[in-house]
């Protein structure tokens, strides 16, 4: 839902929209989202842990909002290796791909509260201390490193 809502206000803003999505139903994957600005957008179905997909997808664009996640701490638990290869290995697979055919492009990776770990302060800010409990935020905060 964060996604296709970002993609109908950059419609609404004049861009140029390109969205991956693997469509994955546990992860919020609907087209029913994307009904309003189908006509206006270019949508690919793939996964971000697919190289040629991303290399398509990178190229010729400004940014990358980079909003794919398996997004359960619950389920990063039960089954930690899908996690890391989503979570890690798919954001890698993203950054690798706008270095090699999209240098010029900027990446806003959208993380989790979960990389700080216990709250120390409120309100928390980029400068708290990270100190993961749980294997979602590891992984999260791996790929802000």
């Amino acid at each position: 839902m964060l996604g296709s809502t970002l993609a109908r206000l950059a419609v609404e803003c004049g861009a140029k929209v390109r969205i991956v999505d693997a469509m994955l139903p546990l992860y919020g994957g609907n087209p029913f989202n994307l009904e309003p600005i189908a006509d206006e957008i270019e949508f690919v179905e793939g996964d971000i842990r697919d190289p040629p997909v991303m290399e398509k997808a990178v190229t010729d664009v400004d940014y990358v909002f980079d909003l794919a996640a398996q997004v359960s701490y619950v389920h990063s638990n039960r089954d930690p290796m899908l996690d890391l290869d989503i979570n890690c290995r798919g954001h890698l697979v993203v950054l690798e791909a706008c270095r090699q055919f999209s240098p010029g492009t900027k990446v806003i990776f959208s993380s989790s509260r979960f990389v700080y770990g216990p709250t120390k302060y409120n309100p928390v800010d980029e400068n708290h201390p990270t100190n993961c409990t749980s294997i979602y935020g590891i992984h999260k905060l791996s790929v802000e490193k």
